[in-house]
């Protein structure tokens, strides 16, 4: 695929690099979130460990300058190294049907990686204390640090996740609206041939094996790639899965059978027809 993602191996070994001038990026609701995550993450550290050197300082207290900053600085980079499995989480989840299921999903959520995130950063603190030619003690019971942690920790959580979701759902408003002549193309290189493909004319994508299909008026055209992550790209351009191993681009069905066990049948202005699992009905 073009675009600012890394490479991508086709089947002939060859690869797909990535179009200086091409800007698909912005649309990924993934990256826009991490983007919005460490500008205000920047901003939460330098506020804290400011406002901790001056408190100290008016009480009395006056603590070395670097013990903030590390006490800070190990909590944001704890949460980097989580952001990437929390995403990865968040969009598997969200194309879950039953809203309860996926609240109580992220709900559980927020203990393994409120537990992570505390693990983590102990283990950053140790050794940053350590090097400093000091020790890290812990100002509480285990107990009593697990419980305040955790509060903060599922706010973060929460915010992440409902910034990913709202940046998804408008990449995806923003895709519907985009004029048909507008939108950009997949770049598929197939040994010394090069292509572009225009979303338009790609109508159903199917997983197949560590590929994808790409099918429709551009013919099948095999991409070293997960259906999960061509599926959060390709989102904005009117893409959404009804099946576990199968998406199609809404603007390309032509009629919808349902059949009496909820799975459905989805005719393609094009003639041909694949099957929808019940599981991602409320997609369409």
């Amino acid at each position: 695929m073009a675009g600012a993602n890394a490479r991508y191996d086709l089947t002939n070994g060859g690869q797909i690099g990535a179009n200086g001038g091409d800007e698909r990026w912005l649309n990924r609701p993934e990256l826009l979130t991490a983007f919005a995550f460490v500008g205000f993450g920047l901003i939460y550290v330098i506020v804290n460990a400011a406002s901790l050197i001056d408190e100290r300082a008016a009480l009395g207290l006056p603590m070395e300058a670097w013990r903030p900053w590390v006490l800070e600085l190990t909590s944001f980079l704890s949460w980097l190294l989580l952001l990437p499995l929390i995403l990865i989480f968040a969009n598997r989840v969200s194309t879950w049907n039953k809203k309860p299921w996926i609240f109580a999903a992220h709900a559980a959520a927020t203990v393994p990686v409120a537990l992570a995130h505390l693990g983590v950063m102990f283990a950053m603190r140790t050794l940053a204390f350590s090097l400093a030619g000091d020790r890290y003690a812990l100002s509480d019971t285990l107990t009593n640090i697990i419980i305040y942690e955790y509060r903060k920790d599922a706010i973060t959580y929460a915010f992440i996740v409902c910034a990913f979701l709202l940046l998804k759902r408008l990449s995806a408003e923003r895709g519907d609206a985009a004029p048909i002549d507008d939108i950009d193309t997949i770049e598929v290189r197939d040994g010394a041939q090069l292509f572009w493909i225009k979303h338009v004319e790609v109508d159903w994508i199917e997983a197949a094996g560590n590929y994808v299909e790409l099918r429709g008026a551009c013919g099948t055209r095999l991409v070293r790639r997960t259906l999960s992550d061509i599926e959060t790209e390709l989102a904005p351009y009117g893409f959404v899965r009804v099946h576990r191993s199968r998406l199609v681009r809404k603007a390309a069905i032509s009629k919808i059978e349902t059949r009496q066990s909820g799975d459905f049948d989805i005719m393609l202005r094009s003639g041909e027809s694949i099957s929808g699992s019940r599981r991602y009905r409320s997609s369409l």
